[in-house]
């Protein structure tokens, strides 16, 4: 059968037609479905999720290990893509209790695909080359499992996490945005010194074709979502975050490195991605909700407050891995969660902070903070 080149140019737009239907359909069809019928898709999903290919158990839709990352099979997708409509629209106690008996296998294949998928290169936007290249996107699966395990997370009621998932959500934006800082620009020269680049998979990977410039779209939809994963899990489950609280100033900590900017002249000559001040400042909201939820929960976090603050004054003075500091438009819409973790720390535990500090623009930081903070943020007891 011989096709037009109109009816071709159109196979995207109706193969996306096609993906809404279905969705809509599964989701009418899991609003109120026999448990039996709730069971059969449920064990599809797990099935997918797990990459195991149906009649066939020695080959797997889940790979890793190439120059251009992992990957997984449109399988694997949609079953995430499945697994997220069941998560919003399964309702009644029986279906629940159903999803309940599944859900440790869901949460632990999430962990798999990521750790399989995780790469600098899922933040470089790809150019297929090869028509035959029908593999969903690595970057857009783990926003996907990442958005699924945020929404677990924040359903405590309903879905039961364990103590090593808490500690394993816990680390998954330090080992996304570990390499953040040392992403290049489009077509940049990637140097194979080591001591330029740790991460010789970093060199590799974006010096390869298939690669052109960072997605900057994707990279705040990610850190966002990896804002919105941490905030849950230290709302929901605060007393297992205590316990991995090393775990929790690391990743913290990664995503306060990414606020970092470097001039638009210096990032040219320099080769490095950066973010425009705008997405920074987009970015910098989303990180100030988990220093309020810090505030928030300060029976628990409150011991271990100025270590996250003593980690932001270190940042902000021009200590961070790029050693510039973070913008004044930046810095302001991140302050309100500066002063949160302030008021929630004791006199003792800021008199500490001025010790430790020692001469220097740290402790000056931290002196105009507590000025700023008296001023705008502190309750007087007046009207």
């Amino acid at each position: 059968m011989e096709f037009s080149e109109a009816s071709l140019s159109g196979r995207p737009y109706l193969l996306d037609e096609l993906k809404v239907r279905l969705r809509s359909s599964f989701t009418v069809f899991i609003k109120k479905p026999s448990e039996l019928h709730l069971l059969s898709a449920v064990q599809a999903i797990e099935r997918a999720l797990v990459g195991v290919r149906d009649g066939c158990t020695m080959s797997y839709d889940i790979h890793t290990g190439s120059v251009d990352g992992g990957k997984v099979s449109s399988v694997v997708a949609a079953g995430i893509d499945c697994l997220d409509l069941i998560l919003e629209h399964v309702s009644g106690r029986k279906r629940l209790n159903v999803v309940k008996r599944h859900i440790q296998s869901f949460i632990s294949s999430l962990f798999n695909i990521i750790l399989n998928l995780q790469s600098p290169v899922i933040f470089y936007e790809r150019s297929i080359q090869n028509k035959g290249d029908t593999d969903p996107d690595p970057g857009t699966i783990i926003l996907m499992c990442v958005d699924v395990l945020a929404r677990i997370s924040g359903k405590h009621a309903l879905y039961q996490m364990e103590a090593w998932h808490v500690a394993q959500s816990l680390r998954i934006p330090s080992a996304l945005f570990q390499d953040f800082h040392l992403l290049k620009l489009s077509e940049a020269p990637v140097p194979n010194d080591s001591s330029t680049v740790p991460n010789n998979q970093i060199s590799n990977s974006v010096a390869s074709k298939h690669f052109s410039g960072v997605d900057r779209q994707y990279s705040i939809d990610l850190f966002a979502a990896c804002c919105r994963l941490l905030h849950n899990v230290l709302k929901h489950h605060k007393t297992e975050c205590e316990r991995c609280i090393a775990i929790l100033q690391a990743s913290v900590g990664v995503l306060l490195h990414c606020l970092e900017t470097v001039d638009a002249n210096a990032a040219v000559r320099k080769g490095f991605f950066s973010w425009e001040v705008e997405e920074g400042v987009k970015c910098a909201g989303c990180l100030r909700r988990i220093y309020e939820e810090i505030r928030h929960q300060k029976d628990v976090f409150g011991p271990h407050c100025s270590q996250f603050l003593s980690n932001y004054i270190w940042v902000y003075s021009g200590h961070g891995p790029r050693k510039t500091g973070i913008k004044r438009e930046i810095d302001e819409a991140l302050r309100p969660g500066v002063y949160a973790l302030i008021d929630t720390c004791s006199a003792d535990d800021l008199q500490r902070l001025h010790t430790l500090f020692g001469e220097g623009p740290c402790r000056n930081t931290l002196a105009t903070l507590k000025h700023d903070y008296e001023l705008n943020f502190q309750y007087q007891g007046k009207v």
